[in-house]
């Protein structure tokens, strides 16, 4: 069997997301459902519950302790964030983080997803997007197809990273030249197997590029120049050493205000680690 088709078996293969996700995918979608019931949901999974309490008291959404509750949490963040923070932490403990490839870690490659995630919600702020709750799972979830074939084909994405060594390349080439299949395409199937929405689907798909064909999409945009920020940070590993240079055309698409990128450099910096902490925490 070659690269591709094992790797396409393994998603074909691959399991479903926790009951507690699809519990709350239901409770959210139904035009009925209240806070209580969905904290009744949520409260079933201690761990889980937990673990949202830390997310949604944590510097990143501003609250810093105010939340004792996971009614409170859904009343000031909503029920969409909650389920957002819920699948951003259901997929980190879906794969294995103990794994070691040629000294990179899939601790390391969610590290630096997290700090995509922070970064992202930061510039949609800063463009003034009113609806955030998609920003930071979509900067958590763009590498995705990286922890497949860590997970699934460490062997070969051995090679991969060898291959990044050896060539001093990026490390969507180096999964071209020894794959025949890059991460985006990766994760693009996994988000089609979760039955993910399309708008996560693309992010995932073209957060290289940064547009989608003729579209001016906000949310790839804004992943785009994420990605290039903390890979400059060197918050995490990308999986290589390269810094790309931005496409030009998504400055067209996002607006930042000038001196952006250094306004936001010392919360960014401590939302980072505080929530790298909390949500790799085993």
């Amino acid at each position: 069997m070659g690269y591709i088709e094992n790797i396409i078996q393994n998603i074909n293969n691959l399991q479903t997301l926790p009951t507690i996700y699809s519990s709350i995918s239901e409770a959210v979608s139904d035009p009925l459902a209240t806070p209580e019931k969905l904290s009744k949901i949520i409260s079933i999974d201690q761990v889980s519950s937990f673990k949202i309490l830390k997310v949604a008291n944590s510097p990143f959404y501003g609250f810093r302790g105010k939340i004792d509750t996971i009614s409170q949490a859904i009343l000031y963040l909503g029920f969409n964030e909650i389920k957002n923070i819920v699948f951003a932490l259901s997929v980190v403990s879906f794969f294995s983080k103990n794994k070691v490839i040629l000294n990179l870690r899939p601790a390391d490659l969610w590290a630096h997803s997290i700090g995509v995630g922070i970064a992202t919600r930061m510039i949609g702020n800063a463009n003034g997007e009113k609806n955030l709750e998609n920003y930071f799972l979509a900067g958590i979830i763009h590498d995705i197809g990286k922890l497949l074939f860590f997970e699934f084909t460490p062997n070969d994405y051995e090679k991969v990273v060898s291959y990044i060594v050896n060539h001093n390349c990026s490390i969507i080439e180096a999964e071209t030249q020894v794959l025949g299949i890059d991460h985006c395409l990766a994760g693009q199937m996994i988000a089609e197997k979760w039955k993910l929405p399309s708008s996560l689907s693309d992010v995932i798909l073209h957060h290289h590029t940064g547009i989608k064909g003729a579209e001016s999409n906000k949310l790839i945009a804004s992943v785009h120049i994420a990605d290039i920020l903390i890979r400059a940070l060197e918050l995490g590993n990308a999986g290589d050493n390269l810094i790309p240079q931005p496409n030009l055309k998504v400055w067209d698409i996002i607006k930042l205000p000038q001196g952006f990128f250094h306004s936001i450099k010392d919360k960014l910096m401590e939302d980072f680690h505080n929530t790298v902490r909390l949500m790799l925490a085993e």
